[in-house]
């Protein structure tokens, strides 16, 4: 509670009464104070000061700064706070879980209080608080009279925890993902096929590939330019993405090659696959004269094989499929 520039002269002979039992309070609290290892004392910015909590009297004593940090003036904070004041400004998604940790400390499932939450600023906004306290005083039988600790404003850390999360899952995408077409690149798709393998061999669990090739597209970037290639690459991908599901991985292989997998899949429903893509673009046309087909290998996982035997088999089946004249599908 706040404590400076008080002019008791105003006051009612009931507010001094109440204000001498409340100072009465803090200071049988700090007589009663073993030692210094009782008390929680971190040098950190974004200190907020002390807290004690009167369980029996559910009254909460406390620097002003942990009200005036949410936004609150000083003539707001009330006289009299208790332990629900706070509660009820968590985050809802917050508020189980600090209860938890405090029940656990009180009834001696945890050495400490310790707990980290967003609380609700006056102006609606959410900031982030950590809190770290221990039981100070207790009855004779055990029963937890006062916990005593300290609150730390660490919204600036979490601020900066959540840039940095959101770095590092970017450079992980840019390790994963083929930058022109936004496909998955070959480095991510060897180690999905060798998940995919390791997973039959545990679980029997059938997979396959196929693998498409864009036909004359050697032709189509000397008639248009790479800028139009590019597009194509692009507009490939996009029309493979509406077909597939959510769990299979696409990937570029190669300048104009990619590679699907299909997960939980039989080579018969691969196929089904495959020729949905084959139909897809057959409406897909550069400058309204340039028709964009492409040759298909399908192949579904056997026992023994190896990533690269896999790959393999799915490459000489697209072969295939050039050498009968593109635009065809083989298995």
């Amino acid at each position: 509670m706040a404590q400076d520039d008080i002019n008791y002269d105003e006051w009612s002979k009931k507010e001094l009464v109440e204000r001498i039992e409340y100072l009465e309070k803090i200071t049988d609290l700090l007589k009663d104070e073993k030692n210094e290892n009782e008390l929680v004392s971190f040098p950190w910015i974004g200190n907020l000061g002390n807290w004690h909590l009167m369980l029996e009297s559910n009254e909460l004593l406390f620097n002003e700064k942990k009200i005036t940090n949410l936004g609150y003036t000083r003539d707001e904070i009330p006289k009299h706070v208790d332990y629900e004041f706070f509660l009820e400004r968590l985050h809802p998604d917050d508020h189980d879980r600090v209860m938890t940790y405090m029940a656990d400390h009180l009834e001696n499932m945890a050495p400490i209080y310790e707990v980290q939450y967003r609380i609700r600023k006056k102006n609606g906004d959410y900031i982030w608080y950590y809190d770290r306290g221990k039981v100070t005083r207790r009855d004779e039988n055990g029963k937890p009279l006062v916990i005593s600790g300290i609150v730390f404003d660490i919204t600036k850390n979490k601020n900066r925890e959540h840039e940095l999360k959101a770095a590092i899952s970017e450079l992980k995408q840019l390790v994963i993902v083929d930058e022109l077409t936004d496909a998955y690149n070959k480095r991510f798709m060897k180690e999905k096929i060798t998940n995919e393998i390791n997973s039959y061999k545990r679980n029997a669990v059938d997979f396959s590939l196929i693998m498409l090739d864009i036909d004359n597209f050697k032709e189509i970037n000397d008639a248009f330019g790479h800028n139009i290639g590019d597009a194509v690459l692009k507009q490939f991908v996009e029309n493979i993405q509406k077909r597939i599901r959510t769990t299979d991985v696409l990937a570029r292989w190669g300048g104009d090659e990619f590679i699907i997998l299909l997960p939980f899949t039989e080579l018969k429903n691969a196929l089904v696959v495959a020729n949905d893509l084959k139909k897809e673009f057959d409406d897909m046309m550069i400058e309204d004269i340039f028709k964009v087909t492409c040759s298909i290998g399908v192949t579904s996982y056997t026992e023994g094989d190896t990533m690269d035997s896999l790959i393999e088999k799915a490459d000489v089946l697209m072969y295939k499929s050039k050498a009968l004249g593109k635009n065809y599908v083989s298995s």
